[in-house]
């Protein structure tokens, strides 16, 4: 008589199973395409200030390209710089502000240069 072999079935996964594992990977793949695609379409903007012959001015970067480059106090007639660079990155920083609330191009009045400390001469 010859040995028998004690031969076990091989353990099969349930195809709902392996349809599962494929949705879910399918799904996760998805989830982190979409993110990273909504994260990369948002503008980032940076405020630098750099100096003038007239005094201080700043650019806005768009993901590090130029969006606007601002180098007098907006809305005062003639070419006068900022006083300080403290001036010009509070501004700045204020139209990136008004960037992403209103995503259009922002104003600023006279009262708000006022109010973060602007010199109008």
């Amino acid at each position: 008589m010859t040995p028998t072999k004690n031969i076990q079935p091989q353990k099969r996964r349930s195809r709902p199973a392996l349809i599962r594992k494929g949705l879910l990977l399918v799904m996760a793949g998805l989830a982190i395409l979409t993110g990273y695609l909504f994260y990369s379409w948002q503008p980032h903007y940076k405020v630098q200030v750099f100096n003038t012959s007239s005094g201080w001015g700043y650019d806005i970067l768009d993901n590090g390209k130029p969006f606007i480059h601002q180098p007098t106090i907006p809305g005062v007639p003639g070419v006068v710089g900022f006083t300080n660079s403290e001036q010009a990155q509070r501004v700045g920083e204020r139209v990136v502000e008004k960037l992403q609330e209103e995503q259009a191009m922002p104003t600023l009045t006279h009262d708000e240069l006022r109010q973060l400390g602007v010199t109008i001469p």
